[in-house]
């Protein structure tokens, strides 16, 4: 068992960790980033969708990351009425498979090292104010670069069964909803069944797919607490997915009503990719720095409640993280662990009240029935499309109740 000292080890090689890892090593510091899969990002469990806004807030939209632009969407309600929002703002459907390769890239061309399939199986503080990792199956060599520019696979070289040991001064943990390594430093990271959903995803290859317009279904017949996407990337070609609440769900409900839907909807369709897993819907983790650990991402709840979104939110709070534990470190290379809770303090004034309001609005709109959607659709199937934007959508399902109705035009503000 070797042991490899640096300042900081970030886990998890997603959005968010591959933005901490980029922005710490940018600033100087020595940096690993460690991910449990062999590719980062794959399988996609992602619709990919992110607006404009929420992207350029961290990053300038590359053409390459872009598989299709997005100006309309519809929604149906449980009993099919359709409700057309012409007023949308642009959003994006990405490449995530490119995209996050690239970012792992750009972390690796900022200095920091990376190791796929290295899955961290045991974190612990030591006596000398380390923090010790540790990994098994570390491969020695790793090359994420095929020459194509994408990372639809890594060459991994050399790979042994022994442990690893890393140490750091601080330790950053971006390894999704399914991660445990936040007990082993005092985080109570169970969530309710109501703030976690099932989602099955699939892409879905067939005629008929409308290149930008984003297609939601609701109901409980479609997708029990949560609703059903379709996102369109180009040449007729779609994500399709859907989120079961789990106080809603059983074994292997999500990937039968997906399955369901698309025999019923896109009969003639060429299904791949079709695989699940979970998103949180909760409240953001709170505190989100302990000693000198911190949480982001998935990890930390960082996501919408009401869709499940999480990638604006993903690249900002790695990014800032990453930022402030590089800033932590004093001239003698020693980790001022106060100092780490700016992160939290500017998490919180940016994004934290708009998370808090859509968890708020996630427990109401659990709560209404297939009765109160039709309601509420064949109200707004009688405007003009122009007029319908996500904003009005919400304000007239929270009308009658004023504390939730400010809460909706906060969130969109």
């Amino acid at each position: 068992m070797s042991n490899k000292k640096y300042d900081i080890i970030v886990v998890g090689a997603g959005p968010a960790g591959a933005c901490a890892a980029m922005s710490a090593a940018s600033a100087g510091r020595r940096v690993l980033l460690l991910e449990r899969k062999p590719v980062p990002g794959v399988p996609v469990r992602c619709g990919e969708g992110i607006g404009h806004q929420g992207m350029t807030l961290s990053f300038e939209p590359r053409p390459e990351w872009i598989k299709s632009t997005v100006t309309r969407a519809r929604m149906f309600s449980p009993s099919g009425i359709g409700v057309e929002i012409g007023n949308v703002d642009k959003s994006y459907i990405l490449d995530r498979e490119r995209m996050d390769a690239d970012l792992v890239r750009m972390a690796a061309e900022a200095g920091a090292e990376f190791r796929a399939s290295s899955p961290v199986v045991w974190a612990e503080e030591t006596s000398s104010n380390q923090y010790k990792v540790t990994c098994s199956n570390t491969p020695n060599n790793i090359n994420t670069n095929n020459g194509t520019g994408t990372n639809n696979s890594a060459d991994i070289n050399n790979t042994d069964n022994t442990k690893t040991e890393f140490e750091a001064a601080c330790l950053i943990l971006a390894d999704g909803v399914e991660s445990r390594l936040a007990r082993c430093f005092g985080w109570n990271t169970a969530l309710r069944l109501a703030d976690i959903e099932t989602a099955a995803f699939a892409r879905i290859e067939t005629a008929g797919i409308e290149g930008d317009c984003c297609t939601f279904y609701t109901g409980s017949a479609v997708a029990p607490g949560g609703y059903l996407w379709v996102f369109p990337r180009g040449n007729g070609v779609a994500n399709v997915g859907l989120g079961v609440i789990g106080s809603r769900c059983r074994a292997g409900l999500p990937k039968e009503l997906l399955l369901d839907f698309i025999k019923r909807t896109y009969p003639e369709g060429r299904v791949t990719d079709l695989h699940c897993g979970g998103v949180p819907v909760a409240k953001w983790v709170r505190p989100l720095v302990r000693g000198g650990v911190m949480l982001v991402g998935d990890a930390a709840r960082q996501v919408n409640a009401i869709n499940g979104a999480g990638l604006a939110y993903s690249f900002y709070a790695g990014q800032l993280a990453g930022t402030v534990a590089a800033k932590a470190f004093r001239s003698d290379g020693g980790l001022r662990r106060k100092a780490l809770s700016a992160y939290q303090r500017e998490w919180a004034k940016v994004f934290g009240k708009q998370q808090e309001r859509s968890f708020a609005l996630k427990e109401f709109i659990m709560s209404a029935d297939d009765a109160f959607l039709d309601k509420i659709a064949d109200s707004l199937s009688k405007e003009p499309s122009g007029k319908v934007s996500y904003l009005r959508v919400f304000m007239r399902t929270f009308s009658s109740r004023p504390l939730l109705l400010f809460k909706a035009f906060k969130l969109f503000r």
